[in-house]
């Protein structure tokens, strides 16, 4: 093989939930969640909202579907899209990532919308020696549309 299709081969990803987020970011998101209404943040009432303007292009909105076993994505924010380099929005959760990464995923998300408590966590690519890209992720439960659903909100910080 030559060097490029070594590292490519080399590549991997590691997600882990965490207590705690480094980006910079993170403290607004968070204010935004601390600081939400009594019944709840509403999609189409409380996001968009100016008090988060500026994370709006970080965002990701899952709807759980297919009996809870998959989560569309409503929407997906500007810097989502350069990310997965195309408009995500309409995709399913199982259609962006592999089974592994696709159940770790679909789990902490669902365990944030079930438990209606946020989750964090940490997401590197790269190589054994080299980390290509670090993804913090805040998965925050939300109220859909209609007032009685819930989906999440996921906060992507990309170092």
């Amino acid at each position: 093989m030559n060097g490029a299709a070594t590292w490519i081969a080399e590549q991997q990803s590691e997600y882990i939930c965490v207590k705690a987020l480094e980006h910079w970011l993170v403290p607004q998101a968070l204010h935004f969640w601390e600081h939400r209404p009594a019944d709840g943040i509403v999609v189409g009432r409380d996001i968009p909202s100016r008090s988060i303007a500026c994370l709006l292009n970080r965002v990701i909105v899952y709807e759980p579907i297919d009996d809870r076993r998959d989560l569309k994505v409503r929407l997906a924010g500007a810097v989502v899209f350069r990310r997965f380099e195309r408009d995500i929005a309409g995709l399913k959760m199982s259609e962006l990532f592999g089974p592994a990464e696709f159940a770790i995923r679909f789990r902490t998300t669902m365990e944030a919308i079930e438990q209606n408590e946020p989750r964090m966590a940490r997401v590197t690519h790269g190589t054994k020696d080299f980390e290509v890209m670090r993804v913090e992720l805040l998965i925050l439960p939300v109220v859909a549309p209609n007032g009685s659903d819930r989906w999440a909100l996921t906060f992507c910080f990309y170092f």
